[in-house]
């Protein structure tokens, strides 16, 4: 009976570990995604608990590297912000990054669907001792997006085995800090 549980426990976490399938675009303009983005809906991420007017601004370097500096409201009304360098990991795959912030971690950063003038879906999946970590942005050029551009992002996760219904909504009430 213990050999079927701890079975059982190791399927179930072999399960929860796998990343659902969502490759990022095969072709992807990185002077065409640059510049400012508004945080529209996210995944759970404890850096960002309770932070709202989450935004992004990107930055072509000479290296062909992407600058990045993300700004957004804590709940005490004082400003988070936080600084990194996102670079392809292989030319073949531009949209597959990895991204290194100034403070040393590490993290990918997968850019699915963009339409380059007023939204992208970013995600990005990994296992830890058996547990799937995901992480998806919703973005907008713009502080608010249409219900139905966010629907059909939410579609595109749920279909590739991602709980949407995790996707929380960003307020974008304070104009923009860039």
């Amino acid at each position: 009976m213990q050999r079927v549980i701890i079975l059982l426990s190791a399927v179930v976490a072999s399960a929860l570990a796998k990343c659902p399938n969502l490759p990022a675009l095969e072709e992807f303009d990185s002077t065409q995604y640059t510049g400012l983005w508004y945080e529209i809906a996210r995944y759970p991420l404890i850096g960002e608990l309770g932070e709202t007017c989450a935004q992004a601004n990107y930055t072509l370097q000479g290296d062909g590297s992407i600058r990045l500096e993300n700004r957004g409201k804590k709940p005490d009304g004082s400003m988070d912000s936080i600084m990194g360098t996102a670079t392809a990991k292989d030319p073949a795959h531009p949209a597959e990054l990895t991204l290194v912030f100034d403070e040393g971690f590490r993290g990918s950063y997968n850019v699915i669907r963009t339409d380059y003038t007023q939204s992208a879906l970013v995600y990005s999946c990994g296992s830890v001792v058996g547990f799937r970590l995901e992480y998806a942005w919703i973005l907008a050029r713009s502080p608010q997006l249409e219900q139905s551009v966010v629907e059909a992002y939410k579609k595109l996760l749920a279909d590739a085995g991602s709980n949407s219904e995790k996707l929380s909504m960003t307020p974008q009430d304070c104009g923009s800090y860039f």
